[in-house]
């Protein structure tokens, strides 16, 4: 598998990952779709051991249950389809990063240890960008993938098997040089002026044919609909999802990766980007051609699967009151939220990966 593909400019055009220009009907979907199932899903939680234990329980190797709010390192695998991680903060031996941009060129990501909707991801290619990127919280660091496209697998357990409910494919912001427009008005032709507005470089002018990806990583909702290819799946695709949700313990999620082709994701040669625990949701809702009727009848089966793997398992985390108190906090002030927990990182959790032993990081 290949991990990066450069070219020149390599810095030019990306832009944060999360790009919102209004509510998309996706969105407005979701919302509709959840107030209408809230008296359901609430007598589900309360019919639960604690109201919110099933957040827990979903995913009992994970930390948190692979909540956004918890580290990210239990949600990493230590082979592929999984990226070589490094963990960082401002305490990291500059050895150490060199040692691992020696073995893993420029350009590489960098994304908090603590976050969610791609809060801070960030493409970088010199040290200097990896130190100003840990100056405030703890990192995780990778390859660039540069692959044109990215999906979201939604992965469940039947018993000792892995089935995959729900393939689709996120729009990446993309657009192709043609020798004449910067990199800013080609994207103001594609995307508009307040997209353009936020481009790197927006003045280089990429050659005609070449590809420009203007985000580090698709956002769903966000750029076009998603489309659903659930019935691409291959027996290929799920045993390498299978294989990756064995070496960290995942009962139910999503893994969102990139791949240079479906045919490519089909014969499982892809690279996860990111494993999202509980509780994930099924990105065929984002797919614009199922109306608002489809997707609650969607989202209902999701959650219903929910609480049917939270009964078959428990997490060794009980404080479910607690949790509460957390998600709500992080649902009014997520950045103060995640700054309270950059304080409980000890040592262990900052280990490089070839230091680590066994499977995933901190798990």
């Amino acid at each position: 598998m290949t991990t990066t593909a450069s070219h020149p400019d390599d810095d030019a055009g990306f832009l944060p990952v999360s790009l919102s220009s209004g509510m998309s009907i996706q969105k407005l979907h979701l919302i509709l779709g959840h107030l209408y199932l809230l008296p359901w899903f609430a007598r589900r939680c309360f019919d639960c051991e604690l109201p919110l234990k099933p957040f827990l329980d979903a995913n009992p190797a994970l930390k948190l249950g692979g909540l956004p709010i918890a580290s990210k390192l239990s949600r990493y695998g230590a082979e592929p389809p999984y990226l070589p991680t490094l963990t960082i903060d401002r305490e990291t031996e500059q050895s150490t990063i060199e040692e691992f941009v020696a073995e893993h060129p420029f350009p590489l990501v960098t994304k908090p240890l603590f976050g969610a909707r791609s809060r801070n991801v960030q493409r970088v290619s010199t040290f200097d960008e990896i130190s100003a990127a840990v100056r405030d919280e703890p990192m995780v660091l990778q390859p660039y993938v540069d692959a044109p496209k990215e999906y979201g697998i939604n992965v469940m357990r039947v018993g000792p098997r892995l089935k995959i409910y729900g393939l689709t494919e996120v729009p990446v912001r993309t657009v192709w040089g043609d020798g004449e427009r910067s990199l800013r008005e080609l994207t103001e032709d594609a995307y508009g002026a307040e997209i353009a507005s936020q481009v790197k470089r927006g003045s280089w002018l990429p050659p005609d044919g070449q590809r420009v990806s203007i985000q580090v990583a698709a956002c769903p909702g966000e750029g076009g609909s998603c489309l659903d290819v659930t019935d691409k799946v291959t027996p290929e695709l799920r045993a390498t999802c299978e294989d990756a949700a064995d070496q960290i313990g995942l009962r139910f999620g999503r893994f969102d990766v990139k791949a240079h082709s479906l045919e490519a994701l089909q014969e499982g040669d892809f690279h996860v980007l990111e494993v999202n625990g509980s509780p994930s949701l099924d990105l065929t809702l984002y797919d614009n051609r199922y109306p608002l009727s489809v997707k609650i009848e969607r989202l209902r089966a999701h959650w219903d699967e929910f609480f049917h793997q939270a009964r078959s398992s428990r997490s060794r985390e009980e404080n479910s009151w607690a949790l509460l108190a957390t998600l709500l906090w992080f649902s009014v002030s997520p950045k103060r939220c995640v700054a309270s927990f950059r304080h409980e990182v000890h040592d262990g959790e900052l280990t490089p990966r070839s230091q680590s032993e066994g499977g995933a990081p901190g798990s």
